[in-house]
């Protein structure tokens, strides 16, 4: 199915919403799974033109800062100079950081050009330098950045090209790596079984993908150790998504020394 057609309406109803739904009860039926997908570059591109008002008007972005509060945090212990997110859509995050680590160097990558069209429009007094690029070859130099970071975007890598993006990650940062990711087995029965007939989505075990690099893990901390915080501070706030909000379970929390 191309994107164009995966986002048309049947019926008045958005097909990636019936993709999703007919999926849903073939795993939950009869166990049936498909293939992740192995280039999601035209996706983004398709999705990233609706991604900013989508995730701004939903209120989704008010749970999101709960994770953007906990790398500020892990931030505030480190010491750096220069910050690069791979992935950086519109630019949240890493304009985040610009705010309150005014001194720092900031940096973006995305395949996605309406997400970095859109990162002008997301706070535009602050100035982001972006690359329209690929997390797994990046037209950077080595040691090119203090810290390198991801949220939720390698969980749309597929399993074939992760050591790819591992690697250019370890290449372009001088001292630390960040993650915020899926990880299936450090989450609840529920939210995996959700997620594992998704195509769009893939676990990966990060701790081992560093450790057989020779790379020493900082911090390692998954929903256990920081949902309730989440619900004290989330309890009565409502998302208008059309799918049921995925809560502190969604990622797990690692920082590695590059």
């Amino acid at each position: 199915m191309s994107n164009d057609t995966y986002w048309k309406k049947f019926l008045g109803i958005p097909k990636y919403k019936i993709q999703w739904y007919a999926r849903y009860y073939l795993y939950k039926l009869f166990g049936i799974t498909f293939e992740k997908l192995k280039d999601q570059k035209d996706y983004w591109n398709t999705r990233g033109k609706e991604y900013f008002s989508e995730i701004i008007e939903s209120g989704h972005i008010q749970y999101e800062r709960f994770f953007q509060d906990m790398l500020v945090e892990e931030l505030k212990t480190l010491e750096f100079n220069s910050f690069f997110e791979a992935g950086c859509g519109f630019g949240w995050n890493v304009k985040r950081v610009k705010q309150e680590f005014s001194h720092v160097s900031i940096g973006g990558l995305d395949f996605s050009f309406p997400q970095l069209f859109n990162s002008r429009k997301y706070l535009p007094t602050i100035e982001m330098p972006v690359v329209q690029g690929d997390a797994c070859c990046m037209p950077y130099k080595d040691n090119a950045f203090d810290i390198g970071f991801t949220l939720g975007v390698y969980m749309n890598i597929h399993p074939d090209l992760i050591d790819l993006a591992v690697d250019e990650m370890i290449r372009i940062s001088n001292k630390y790596i960040i993650h915020l990711e899926w990880d299936m087995e450090n989450t609840t029965h529920e939210l995996r079984e959700k997620r594992i007939f998704k195509t769009n989505i893939i676990s990966h075990d990060y701790r081992k993908l560093y450790t057989n690099r020779g790379k020493k893990i900082l911090t390692f901390r998954t929903y256990n150790d920081f949902k309730d915080d989440f619900t004290k501070k989330y309890n009565e706030t409502k998302v208008t998504t059309w799918e049921q909000f995925e809560g502190p379970e969604k990622y797990i929390f690692i920082v590695v020394k590059a």
